[in-house]
């Protein structure tokens, strides 16, 4: 275990209570909507802002714990950090941005110089060492604050939404990029982010904060399968209602009701992919345990599917191809009704 820390924090309205591990060699997403309290916890562990409870301890040294006293200094914790606008020094050079933190730690300059140049390298910013930041561009400036944080060998790597200051075309690149240096990093390492891709091309494991809680951990497989909140269903794209079962009836608030193929019982969540349901224009008959009215809200296409959003009394989205809605004539506004199988719903306990 490299990272062991349980962050809190009370600043304001927000009151952080974060449990945080890391092994070497593992890359954690912290992922939340703004004001979640993602950036706070990178700062305590930091030492940029210190602990009101809590610990935060790197290879078993403890570097922050208000019981004891022990407070260490950002600058002797063995903690690389990439600032979400990088916060490179406008006056420097690239290469004297990547030698700053080895200089301040009494590396001579020569030697600080030679270190950071072969980091410049790795990251492919060689050719720019002489450039000052105001003359590099979005991606230019992340790979140079990523060689800020590297060239110093931290035991832990944090970065603050790494990839939320560049433009789209630059970030499917960058983001190849980032991973590819994260893996060849082999200490442990902590990265912000509100996109649910950068979590999945960069995490091996998704810690999911709200409101300064972790309300769910584990692979974004994982999260899919068993969402526990409404964020982390919105954020895998997947149906997610809560109930009260008795057998495979399901009661939901607002008088509507699901029938899963189980036999739950109690407080549940129930879980729907958008691939399982389906849309008519007419009231279906047959075998589908579950016929929802409703009316077409909106529809969002996302490659070659259509996301279609149903209002009801059991409101539910729909995944489609482009030539289902034709055929369905689906706009805003269409009355229409959707059809699960009772087999297509998974209920697990809240």
């Amino acid at each position: 275990m490299s990272l062991d820390a349980r962050v809190g924090v009370r600043l304001g309205t927000l009151a952080l209570d974060v449990p945080l591990e890391a092994r070497l060699g593992e890359t954690v997403v912290l992922l939340g909507p703004n004001g979640a309290g993602k950036t706070t916890v990178l700062r305590v562990i930091a030492g940029l802002l210190a602990l009101d409870e809590g610990r935060v301890a790197v290879d078993g040294h403890m570097l922050d714990d208000p019981t004891s006293g022990v407070w260490i200094p950002s600058e002797r914790r063995p903690i690389g950090y990439v600032f979400q606008d990088y916060a490179l020094f406008p006056h420097l050079s690239a290469l004297e941005n990547v030698a700053f933190g080895l200089r301040a730690r009494g590396v001579r300059r020569r030697e600080a110089a030679r270190r950071s140049h072969g980091w410049l390298e790795r990251v492919g910013m060689a050719a720019y060492a002489a450039d000052r930041p105001p003359a590099l561009s979005g991606g230019q400036s992340q790979r140079v604050a990523l060689a800020r944080a590297l060239v110093l060998e931290p035991r832990v790597l944090l970065l603050d939404e790494p990839l939320s200051a560049l433009d789209a075309s630059a970030r499917v690149d960058t983001r190849r990029e980032l991973r590819h240096h994260l893996e060849a990093h082999a200490g442990a390492r902590v990265v912000v982010t509100h996109d649910p891709i950068d979590a999945m091309t960069l995490g091996d494991r998704v810690v999911v904060l709200e409101a300064g809680r972790v309300v769910q951990a584990g692979s974004l497989a994982e999260l899919r399968e068993r969402p526990r909140s409404r964020y982390v269903a919105d954020l895998v794209g997947v149906n997610l209602y809560r109930g009260t079962a008795d057998g495979q009836r399901i009661r939901l608030p607002d008088r509507g009701e699901l029938v899963a193929a189980g036999h739950a019982r109690g407080d549940v969540f129930a879980v729907v992919h958008p691939r399982s349901v389906a849309l008519h224009r007419r009231e279906p008959e047959g075998t589908p345990r579950n016929v929802l009215a409703g009316t077409v809200e909106h529809l969002d296409v996302e490659g070659d599917r259509v996301r279609v959003v149903v209002a009801g009394t059991v409101p539910v989205t729909a995944e489609v191809t482009p030539a289902a809605v034709a055929e369905l004539e689906l706009t805003a506004g269409a009355a229409v009704w959707a059809s699960i199988k009772a087999t297509e719903i998974t209920a697990y306990p809240v």
